[in-house]
């Protein structure tokens, strides 16, 4: 911050308070109210630093402004001379103390940010200025070290470091800001011992006249006036509950700061006034309120995101305190799932949200919540912390009784049982997302938890050997032989349940697909529990169909024979390998060559699937596929051979290299067939490269990635079809045509997949995939679908006629080189640096269509033909309807004349000839016969929800819930009014008999109600643990109401026995954002964050299959087709997508052919050699 008087703006339009912030050094001439303090300070250090170096603890209770005072009050002073010629540095510790201290110190003094931090480690005294000037270190927030940095041994390193700074006549002068709480642990180290016993200073509230002059000094300053009563006011409030001469409390402070910036935001005039602070919230409401306007404004997909960014702004420390962290940008990203450029600048969006209005301080390139007065202060943070607190008291609780259990010689009595061993397995996975909050616990907890869980279950087969046993005495009391074979079948019938439960959990676990499959089938021949027909569900509708795992290195080259039953690869291991697509297995042994190691390995497969080429280094050789022996010569070239294609008729082979020429060869004699096509071009590297040679599918042209163009060829004749076209500014990497051949799809250094219109040479479109560049791409066989593979390890489907993402499979922690569809679009293979070859069913949870424009709201009538969509502006009150077989849209939309605002609700009427919307001009009845409005109600807004009848409506009106006659256009009976809950309703959902109205409310509950007598049911479900509920739904007999709530889950209530059904629905690394239940409500459709969608078999509460990935952004709404086989959604990307949802007829044929292999008996013997083998999948 400059001085006033350096500004261009006017004074009044600055504001001269810093909300949750500290005063920063640029800020000094705002800063009012310590001047006795700084004194006092300068006083301190100077008497301390009389011919020596120094350590000098401030400290003081949180909020008391001790970094303000060292950063607008201390450092000023000193650099204005006040000790002396002193240059002067600030640092805070951070997670890695010594990293930050050498980046703050290069970046204020020069050098090499790695060179000082090995310096700190070794002499910090070399650091030191030469001469008379002298160093004078501020090291601020150091509480820090004992809440961010693990290793004890590096928080000694660094208190040794500071104080080596100090030694001798010419040392540093070392102030350490700490927070009072902490102070003791300085006390910890004997060089701060004695810094302690020296004198600390003690950072203490300010009097009211200094107050006072916090407030009007900065608003004076600024040009600022403030209306007669405000002050008074303020130090009114401040002082509150306190008894004469009693200070205001110290976490005072940041609250005041909070609410003067909400105050000068809502000046008059350039007038502070008390209007102004009363609607800011006053001090004691300034920061919650400041807080939720920012996430009230956001939108219902970045709430959530925000939930996950504070989260990692924050840890929990031993003993279950919220500490502050500063966390680098790259890490929010991935927290809030923003994988692409978009989402990234929406998060940036978002982080700026929040620093506009101080509650988070942003770095260049980290974030950190500004003062530790929002834990406090905002408590819907409180209440996104809340699971941390508990996972933090379950864990210390843990440690504990660990290490009693250990010093007892780990007697079984101190062991884990019951309710305390299921909290640590509940509390586990969130340890495991956490590593910060929650490290590893190390061998003796892991241990105590094993002999726990082995405790357990021990005691389990004694209850139930002695309930046998006890059940046989009676057996044999009465008729043995009759009820001992019954006993037997029954204890059998038990076995296989469990076993079959076993098997269901171990295919759920497992990383091998195929294996997944065919344990799914066994479990459900053994017997045909939940879970295995979970497993089997799963398995039958997976886009995964299994990896080729051979090649030690990269699989750089990639091709599927004509019918689809082969795959060739190369690899950077210099091998060439053949696989069998329906058993996933190795054909026979790599193809090497004998004489000496290749590099990376092109192939290319003939058509037929009987000839294969492999290019090693200059030399091309044909093999037999049946026998693997070599065909013919081989084909010598002068350069290396960097590219390979069969023409669509199996009788050329096109060879491209490395000086950019290309020649074709007949593929039976190995001979040239016409003159080569290009000249050699000796320019370095890829300048030259042909990368891929493509044919059209009827072989008439041959297009040629070269360097960074591509140029098309008369295949018959070898002569160029035109100039070169699809010029880019960096090298290319792929190319493919389209089937119909009239466009060409590239793919290179440029990031971007342009489509390319092969007639005029003109770029159509452009494909992003935020900023991670493609490697390779494809078109699918009816060329509806784009492949491509890249850097982000993600291999992702694209509409070719939106260029929106359709799918995303497999993610790949490491690069995909090549991707290529089988002949019949039901594979899709990607090759990656991993040296695995994953296979892929795209057309499993297809999306339907190709996406159409919409916002807000989506409904599928009752016989599942029409899709009602809102928008698709975000102002648009218009309503579009399509045909769900065809996507096209039904006649123009539905649009009310004088109509404002987006529609936010859609619901078809029974009768299908009717339709009812609601949006922020109240609610309206469609004729669609006629596409007239029959009734329009303009006194409601806001939240709506329609009867499944579609006789009566509940709205949310001034604070209420008003109900609605369809029939009659009115109101009827009296509204329910619930404080804090009705205020703001969050969501709507009417039981489909009609009878129970669920509301959830601003008070963070989900509330129940008699719609007849408009009373609150008792036994509704607890609060939200973390804010907002987004979106609520009754099952479709009524008995379950699910809701999401803000801790990235959903939960189940039992609308009849008033209690949790089950246990909570917690979608992985993502948080749900909408619900609809299948027509049959065995199946749950979820709305995600991140924009894909997930189904969950609610007799196990576990996903089925797959996420539906296309939408770029959160989903707001979807609907169930009654059938169950489709599921519509729209999301904050603006548009309106169908799944296909439906599932085999025969599971177990469909999970067989999945896994493409058997459970073999030696397999079967070590799973459960208790059991019988029994043939799967063979």
């Amino acid at each position: 911050m400059t001085a006033m008087g350096e500004r261009g703006d006017h004074p009044s339009e600055i504001c001269p308070y810093q909300g949750l912030a500290p005063f920063e050094q640029s800020a000094a001439e705002l800063f009012f109210g310590r001047t006795r303090a700084t004194r006092d300070l300068l006083e301190r250090l100077g008497r301390r630093l009389a011919g020596r170096g120094a350590v000098l603890l401030v400290s003081g209770a949180s909020g008391v402004g001790k970094s303000s005072l060292l950063r607008a009050g201390l450092l000023p002073a000193v650099v204005k001379g006040e000790l002396g010629a002193w240059r002067c540095l600030l640092t805070t510790p951070t997670a890695t103390p010594f990293r930050a201290l050498a980046e703050s110190w290069a970046k204020e003094f020069g050098g090499d940010a790695e060179t000082v931090a090995e310096l700190l480690r070794g002499d910090p005294r070399r650091l030191l200025p030469g001469g008379d000037d002298r160093l004078l270190l501020v090291a601020d927030q150091f509480e820090e070290l004992f809440t961010l940095v693990a290793d004890e041994r590096e928080r000694q390193a660094y208190v040794a470091a500071l104080h080596a700074l100090t030694d001798g006549p010419h040392g540093a002068a070392v102030v350490v800001g700490v927070r009072a709480d902490h102070w003791d642990r300085c006390a910890a180290y004997p060089r701060f011992a004695e810094a302690i016993q020296d004198g600390q200073v003690i950072v203490e509230p300010m009097t009211e006249a200094d107050l006072r002059l916090a407030i009007t000094g900065p608003a004076a300053a600024a040009g600022l006036k403030i209306e007669p009563g405000l002050v008074e006011t303020i130090l009114a409030e401040l002082r509150a509950g306190l008894g004469p001469g009693d200070r205001p409390l110290p976490g005072a402070l940041p609250l005041l700061s909070q609410a003067l910036r909400n105050t000068w935001e809502r000046r008059t005039d350039g007038t502070l006034t008390l209007r102004g602070y009363e609607e800011s919230g006053r001090v004691r409401d300034s920061v919650r309120r400041t807080a939720d306007e920012v996430l009230e404004r956001l939108p219902p997909e970045d709430r959530k995101a925000a939930l996950r960014i504070f989260r990692r702004l924050t840890l929990i420390t031993a003993g279950g305190q919220v500490a502050r962290r500063a966390a680098r940008l790259s890490e929010l990203h991935a927290a809030a799932s923003a994988h692409t450029e978009q989402r990234r600048e929406q998060v940036g969006a978002l982080l700026s949200a929040f620093a506009d209005r101080r509650l988070l301080t942003l770095h260049e390139d980290s974030a950190e919540i500004s003062h530790d007065a929002l834990l406090t202060a905002w408590p819907a943070l409180r209440q996104w912390l809340e699971p941390d607190l508990a996972a933090q008291t379950v864990y210390d609780r843990l440690v504990e009784a660990a290490a009693q259990w250990d010093g007892n010689h780990r007697d079984p009595a101190f062991l884990y049982r019951g309710a305390r061993l299921l909290a640590v397995q509940d509390s586990r996975p969130r340890w495991e997302r956490d590593p910060d909050s929650f490290p590893p616990p190390g061998p003796v907890v892991e241990s105590f938890v094993a002999a726990s869980t082995r405790e357990v279950r021990r005691a389990s087969r004694r209850r139930r050997l002695a309930v046998a046993g006890l059940a046989m005495v009676s057996v044999l009391a009465l008729v043995a032989a009759a009820i001992a074979v019954n006993a037997a079948d029954e204890a059998g019938r038990q076995r296989r349940v469990a076993l079959s439960r076993q098997l269901a959990a171990q295919s759920e676990v497992t990383g091998d697909v195929a294996l997944s499959s065919v344990l799914a089938v066994a479990a459900w021949n053994l017997a045909q529990t939940d879970e295995a027909r979970n497993r089997l569900l799963s398995a039958a509708t997976s886009t995964g169909r299994g990896k080729l795992t051979g090649h030690t290195r990269g699989v750089t080259s990639l091709a599927f024979s004509a019918d689809g039953s082969t795959v060739a690869t190369g690899g950077a291991d210099g091998t060439a390998r053949l696989w069998d697509t329906a058993t996933r297995r190795q054909l026979g042994a790599p193809i090497t060559r004998a004489r000496f190691e290749c590099s990376d390995v092109e192939v290319a497969l003939s058509p037929d699937g009987r000839t294969l080429a492999t290019a090693c280094l200059s030399t091309v050789r044909f093999y037999d596929v049946a026998t693997r022996r070599p065909l013919g010569p081989d084909v010598k070239q002068d350069e290396v051979v960097s590219a390979l294609e069969f023409s669509p008729d199996g009788r050329t082979l096109v060879t491209g290299d490395f000086r950019g020429v290309v020649r074709q060869w007949d593929a039976a004699t190995h001979r040239p067939r016409g003159p080569a096509m290009g000249r050699p071009d000796h320019r370095p590297e890829l300048a030259s490269i042909v990368q891929r040679v493509v044919f059209t599918r009827d072989g008439s042209t041959l297009a040629v990635a070269r360097g960074r163009a591509v140029r098309l060829w008369d295949a018959a004749t070898s002569r160029p079809l035109g100039g070169p076209i699809a010029r880019q500014n960096k090298p290319l990497l792929d190319i493919a045509f389209s089937p119909d051949a009239r466009t060409l799809v590239t793919v290179g250094f440029d990031n971007g997949a342009g489509l390319w219109d092969v007639a005029s040479g003109k770029r159509k479109a452009v494909i992003k995939d935020g900023i991670h560049g493609f490697y390779s791409v494809a078109f699918s066989p009816d060329g509806t679908r784009i492949a491509t593979g890249g850097r982000s390890g993600r291999t992702v489907l694209w509409d070719t006629a939106s260029r929106q993402r359709v799918l995303a499979l497999q993610d790949n922690l490491m690069s995909v080189r090549r991707v290529a569809f089988s002949a019949d679009g039901k594979l899709l293979a990607a090759a990656s640096d991993d040296g695995v070859v994953r296979l892929a069913d795209p057309q499993v949870h297809l999306q339907i269509g190709r996406p159409v424009p919409a916002e807000n709201a989506v409904a599928l009538s009752r016989d599942g033909r029409i899709l009602a969509t809102g928008g698709p502006g975000r102002n648009d009150p218009a309503v579009h309807l399509y045909d769900v077989a065809t996507q096209r849209p039904l006649g123009p939309p539905l649009r009310a004349p004088g109509a404002r605002g987006a529609v936010i609700k859609i619901a078809f009427a029974p009768d299908g000839r009717t339709l009812l919307t609601s949006a922020m001009d109240g609610l309206r009845v469609w004729d669609l016969a006629s596409r007239r409005v029959l009734a329009h109600d303009r006194t409601f807004d806001g939240q709506a929800e329609f009867s499944a009848d579609g006789r009566f409506a509940a709205v949310q009106h001034e604070g209420a819930i008003a109900f609605w006659d369809v029939a009659t256009r009115r109101e009827f009976g009296p509204r329910i009014r619930v404080a804090d809950h009705t205020d703001v309703i969050t969501g709507l959902a009417i039981s489909p008999d009609g009878r129970t109205l669920a509301s959830a409310g601003f008070d963070s509950r989900v509330r129940l109600f008699d719609v007849a007598t408009r009373r609150q049911i008792e036994g509704t479900p607890p609060a939200v643990a973390g804010g907002l509920v987004n979106d609520l739904a009754f099952s479709p007999d009524g008995a379950t109401l699910a809701f999401t709530a803000a801790d990235d889950a959903v939960r189940l209530w039992d609308v009849r026995r008033r209690r949790t059904n089950g246990v909570a629905l917690v979608p992985e690394d993502d948080a749900p954002t909408a619900l609809a239940f299948s027509g049959n409500g065995q199946v749950l459709a979820t709305g995600l964050q991140s924009g894909d969608v997930l189904l969950w078999d609610l007799r196990t509460h576990r996903p089925l299959g797959n996420p539906m990935t296309g939408h770029t952004r959160g989903v707001v709404a979807l609907a169930y087709a009654p059938d169950g086989t489709a599921v519509a959604t729209v999301a904050g990307d603006g548009t309106a997508r169908l799944w296909h949802t439906g599932t085999p007829a025969d599971l177990v044929a469909a999970a067989c052919a999945n896994a493409g292999r058997a459970l073999g008996r030696g397999e079967w013997e070590m799973l459960i050699p208790e059991e019988e083998y029994r043939p799967t999948c063979s």
